[in-house]
């Protein structure tokens, strides 16, 4: 094979990957993110507190 064509096939291998890797990143964002004060507020309606559901707060920054 040319040179051109291992630097082609390189630079596709290389754009997959960003793409993969990006859609992974964005996935570990959006689970990682702690939903425990949505739950509260809109499934539970605030009738529980976190200590009877045995939930810890989560540290915040």
């Amino acid at each position: 094979m040319a040179p051109a064509l291992w630097i082609e096939l390189f630079s596709w291998i290389v754009v997959l990957f960003g793409i993969i890797g990006g859609f992974c990143a964005c996935m570990y964002r959006f689970i990682s993110n702690d939903t425990t004060e949505y739950d509260m507020e809109f499934v539970w309606d605030n009738k529980f507190r976190l200590k009877d559901l045995e939930l810890n707060p989560k540290n915040r920054r």
